[in-house]
C-alpha cells in the first residue's frame, strides 16, 4: 500500500508542476501597451533609416503590408521598397493612437502624419493606419499587417 500511496503522490506532484509550466509560459507570451509601442517607435525607426536588418526582424515572415493606395506587399516587396524605392521618410509622427490588446495580439490605430520625400521632390503625408501586431513562436512582437488608408479631406 505504502508504494501506491508514493506512486499517487509523485504522480500528482508531476500534475502539478505540468499545470504551473503551462501557467508559467501562458504568462511569459502576454504582450502589453508599452512593449507594442516600443516595437512600433522600432518600425518607425527602421522605416526612416531604410534599415535593412531593422525592417527584417520587426516583420512577420507573413506580413502584409497596405497602402493607402490600394497596393499590397508581403515582407520582401515592402522591405526592398522601403530600403531601395524612390519614397524616402525623413520623420514620422503617430497621432491619436490607441492600442488594443488580446492574448498576443495587439491592434494598433493612428493617425501618421510625416516628412518625406518621393523621388527626390519633398512631400507631406496625412494617413489613418491599423496595424497588427503579434507575439510570434519565439516571444518576439512582430508587425502581422498593416493597412493604411486616406483620411476625408
Amino acid at each position: 500500500m505504502g508504494k501506491i500511496r508514493i506512486l499517487k503522490q509523485i504522480i500528482l506532484f508531476i500534475g502539478v508542476c505540468a499545470i504551473t509550466s503551462c501557467a508559467t509560459s501562458t504568462d511569459q507570451k502576454q504582450l502589453d501597451k508599452e512593449m507594442v509601442l516600443q516595437t512600433l517607435k522600432k518600425f518607425d525607426d527602421a522605416v526612416i533609416a531604410r534599415d535593412e536588418a531593422a525592417l527584417k526582424a520587426v516583420t512577420a515572415t507573413n506580413l502584409s503590408y497596405g497602402h493607402s493606395s490600394g497596393k499590397i506587399q508581403d515582407k520582401a516587396e515592402f522591405v526592398d521598397d522601403v530600403v531601395h524605392g524612390a519614397f524616402q521618410f525623413i520623420s514620422i509622427t503617430n497621432d491619436n493612437q490607441s492600442v488594443n490588446i488580446s492574448e498576443n495580439v495587439a491592434i494598433v490605430r493612428h493617425i501618421l502624419s510625416a516628412d518625406a520625400t518621393n523621388a527626390g521632390q519633398p512631400t507631406k503625408v496625412h494617413i489613418g493606419i491599423i496595424m497588427v501586431f503579434q507575439l510570434d513562436e519565439n516571444d518576439k512582437i512582430v508587425l502581422l499587417a498593416r493597412q493604411a488608408y486616406k483620411l476625408p479631406s
